[in-house]
């Protein structure tokens, strides 16, 4: 499975729900989308499964895939190494309770190269306190 440019990920999702529409048990597509691709690196003493010695990089659902594929895109928590981050706001939680910085579209330095930002107020978006440069452009 590999998914890119879409917006937010939602290439993978949909990449996995098409491997199920084309015959595949929603098993054996969740399996194709991890421990065969990972295989297929040649990484899957790495990546692709949920042992000890591997890298925690997951995803925690809020409603069970192997029922319905499509619930593949009810992620509650992300883990990137090791570290656990709430889904809907990207903050660490877990052992680390720290906010997380604001992306790099949402700085309005760059915020006007991305149209999904038109309308919104970009001096509310800035970093600590920064405010838009464009004096009142956008």
């Amino acid at each position: 499975m590999g998914a890119h440019g879409q917006l937010q990920g939602l290439g993978a999702h949909w990449e996995l729900w098409m491997l199920q529409q084309g015959g595949m048990s929603n098993h054996e597509a969740l399996r194709a989308a991890t421990l065969n691709g990972a295989y297929y690196l040649g990484m899957e003493k790495e990546i692709g499964s949920l042992e000890a010695g591997k890298l925690a990089d997951l995803i925690v659902l809020n409603k069970n895939p192997l029922e319905n594929i499509q619930h593949s895109e009810n992620v509650i928590y992300t883990m990137v190494n090791g570290r656990l981050y709430d889904a809907a706001t990207m903050q660490k939680t877990g052992n680390y309770n720290k906010k997380p910085t604001p992306f790099y579209w949402e700085n309005p330095k760059v915020s006007g190269s991305f149209p999904f930002t038109e309308g919104m107020d970009v001096n509310t978006l800035g970093i600590a306190g920064e405010q838009c440069s464009c004096h009142g452009r956008h």
